[in-house]
């Protein structure tokens, strides 16, 4: 393989960086010239070309790898999708040995392998990345690395095998308090681990959300309130989460951990360990890993001897959970729908209602109340005897009843920050 087909698409000049990558097969996510270190030290993501076998497929792929890159998808992301195309390169190579260009993928030819992977013995989220990724990469190159490929060369949306909706796995109470629990989290010897297990706990971000946190994250509104700053890596936005003194106040000592501990080399409020603790690392020049938190809990729960309601060790609680943890909380504690989106920053409030599901002796309450308020026509029931002072049995007045019986979702409002909040960040420190 060679740049030259890159340089043409450039206008006969490269990227810096592109030309001298594109030679190879493997491409780590240090290496990469568009200046995105966001996912390095979290485990090295490589992408994979190699396991490609059709040439003018590997070309497309970097082509499609590259595009997708620059569109600030994470490379754990692409690599992923690199993973699902090289099992059709694989089933191609076998099927159709002779297809030694784009043209040879027809309609017919993309039905056998949908065909293919939905009989056989492949569990259903992995066959749904295999043809959701093939359909991605058939649309997004077709003008590019995949030209001449035929215009009935689809894959269509409903072809896509759909994954079996799961209910999101929450923490128990007597699971979660112990993480919180200030006895167990004196245990922990280093500051920044506790700031890593109340960060999680008490804000439910997702973990590549928390290791981005900036050092100035804490703020400060005109009506006194602290807040979080924090980017969401998923979106690729800003946003901000107003938190409670007790994470407030573990913050601010974090910053005393920093400014003793790096001084003013680092811009993150988890850098990954000093150079002296960890030989070859990069200390305050980056962010703690993914892999770094999720060894913190594992580290806390042995530790803090956290089990179990079967007396078993917690050691399958990840990072996520927490996320499930804080949704579910707050709808069963009649937080409305909206109002929990926005603080998941969730783009569709369809993905919060997965998150927030109501543990069933809520549904079993919330049920037994409207039994005892309404009747079989929404109406209020005759047994009921409310306060005169209180309700309004003029027609105007049980309509309004009506409706905010029957129609709870009225009542619901956006919530936003105001604008008369101003913020002011904390100070870094000076050493």
């Amino acid at each position: 393989m060679s740049a030259a087909p890159l340089r043409a698409v450039e206008g006969g000049h490269a990227p810096r960086g592109w030309e001298e990558l594109w030679m190879r097969d493997q491409w780590r996510a240090r290496e990469l010239p568009h200046g995105d270190r966001s996912s390095a030290g979290e485990g090295e993501p490589i992408l994979h070309f190699e396991g490609l076998l059709q040439p003018w497929l590997r070309e497309a792929a970097k082509r499609w790898a590259r595009a997708r890159l620059l569109a600030s998808i994470a490379p754990r992301t692409v690599a992923n999708s690199l993973f699902h195309l090289r099992a059709f390169s694989g089933w191609l190579a076998e099927r159709a040995p002779a297809a030694d260009s784009p043209a040879a993928l027809s309609r017919g030819l993309l039905e056998d392998y949908v065909l293919w992977v939905r009989t056989g013995e492949l569990a259903a989220g992995t066959q749904q990345g295999r043809v959701g990724t093939l359909r991605a990469f058939l649309e997004e190159q077709r003008e590019d690395g995949l030209a001449g490929l035929e215009r009935a060369a689809v894959i269509h949306t409903g072809e896509i095998p759909s994954e079996r909706y799961r209910l999101p796995k929450g923490l128990e109470a007597h699971v979660f308090d112990p993480f919180v629990d200030p006895a167990k989290l004196a245990l922990l010897s280093c500051e920044q681990h506790r700031t890593v297990v109340l960060v999680l706990a008490f804000t439910g971000l997702r973990v590549s959300s928390v290791v981005t946190l900036r050092r100035d994250a804490l703020e400060v509104g005109s009506d006194g309130h602290p807040y979080l700053r924090y980017l969401n890596v998923k979106l690729s936005r800003e946003a901000l989460m107003p938190i409670g003194p007790a994470l407030a106040d573990q913050l601010r000592r974090q910053e005393d951990y920093l400014s003793a501990t790096y001084g003013l080399g680092t811009d993150f409020l988890l850098p990954s360990p000093p150079k002296e603790r960890q030989s070859g690392g990069l200390g305050g020049a980056h962010h703690l890993s993914l892999s770094g938190v999720r060894g913190i809990l594992r580290a806390y729960v042995r530790k803090a001897d956290i089990r179990d309601r079967d007396g078993w060790l917690a050691s399958w609680v990840h990072p996520h959970l927490f996320r499930h943890h804080l949704g579910t909380s707050m709808v069963n504690d009649g937080v409305p729908l909206p109002v929990i989106q926005k603080l998941l920053d969730h783009d569709s409030i369809t993905m919060t209602a997965r998150y927030a599901q109501l543990h069933e002796e809520t549904l079993r309450r919330e049920i037994s109340r409207w039994h005892e308020r309404v009747n079989v026509r929404g109406e209020l029931a005759f047994g009921l005897q409310p306060s005169s002072s209180r309700l309004d049995f003029s027609p105007s007045g049980a309509r309004i009843i009506h409706a905010s019986i029957v129609c709870p979702a009225l009542l619901l409002r956006s919530y936003s920050l105001p604008s008369s909040i101003y913020l002011r960040r904390t100070p870094k420190s000076t050493v």
